[in-house]
This record gives structure tokens, sequence and C-alpha cells, in this order.
């Protein structure tokens, strides 16, 4: 069963407790309908648009009923598999892509600080391409930068090995 999020919109300043979106739903590459969540708490909503849309639903409801038990990448527990929760993995899919996306924009001009695969980090921006920085001074703030870490952060950058940057 694939389920697909298309015309993804996310509202970061609406997510208060939960993350605030709209998409298009997809069951099997056909367009059923739609899903939402407000981003006050509540569960991830869908809508059919057509009978056979609420077909589709039901069948993928069914499908996420007989799936085993799922462990909690984040927390200690399991869940059924559901619709609903697989509308709020594969936007939270996006979202990390998306994040990936900008983060590699910025490790361009900048030095990126965090702890691996957590949803913040800090940055040191150059203002100018690493490339153009000259090696020794892009390395002696690479130094600094490592002496300033707090424990279980590291340079996120994957740019600065292929810059002859030791990291």
């Amino acid at each position: 069963m694939k389920v697909e999020l298309k015309k993804i919109q996310f509202s970061e300043a609406l997510s208060e407790e939960t993350n605030a979106f709209t998409a298009d739903l997809y069951i099997n590459g056909k367009k059923v309908g739609y899903c939402r969540n407000d981003g006050r708490g509540g569960p991830n909503d869908y809508y059919a648009d057509t009978t056979e849309g609420r077909e589709l639903i039901r069948k993928a409801e069914a499908y996420f009923q007989g799936l085993p038990k799922k462990k909690s990448e984040r927390f200690n527990f399991t869940y059924q598999p559901t619709l609903e929760s697989e509308i709020g993995d594969l936007l939270d899919q996006w979202l990390l892509a998306k994040e990936q996306k900008k983060m590699e924009r910025k490790m361009k001009t900048c030095i990126l600080v965090g702890v691996p695969n957590a949803p913040m980090y800090s940055y040191y921006n150059f203002k100018r391409p690493l490339s153009d920085v000259p090696k020794v001074h892009l390395q002696m703030n690479v130094e600094r930068i490592k002496e300033k870490l707090k424990e279980g952060e590291v340079i996120l950058n994957t740019n600065l090995e292929p810059l002859g940057i030791t990291i």
C-alpha cells in the first residue's frame, strides 16, 4: 500500500503542539482526498474527495491495522500503525528532507555545529563560500570551534574534508 503526500503546505507559525499542514493525499498513485492538522495537538485528519477515494481510504485503514506493531524511534513505546500515523511519518520525512536541503545550502558559507540528527543546530557564517576562505584560516577557525563544542556536539559539515580541512 503506497501512501503519498503531495502539495504539502506547512506552517511553522501555526504549529503549536503538532505540525500544522495541509496536503493532497494519494493512495496507490490515486488522489483520494486531502489531509490536514491545525497544529494544536490533535491527530492528522484525512478526508476523501469521492466515493472511490473513501473506498481506497477504507482499504488503507484495514491494511495498516493488519501490520505488526512498530517501535517508536524517538520514544520508548510500541504502537499499531494507522493511516493517520503514516501521514505523520510522511510529513516528518518531508520536513527532515527540507531541513537537510537548508543545511546543505548553509554549509556552502557556514560551519554548522550541533548534535547529529537533532532538530536544531548553530552556525558560524563566513558570508562567502568556504572554498574561497584560505585553507589555513578555515582550519584555524575549525580548531577554535572544536574547542567550544559542548558534550554531544560535532561539526555537521560534510564539505570540509574535500576542501582539505581536518575535522
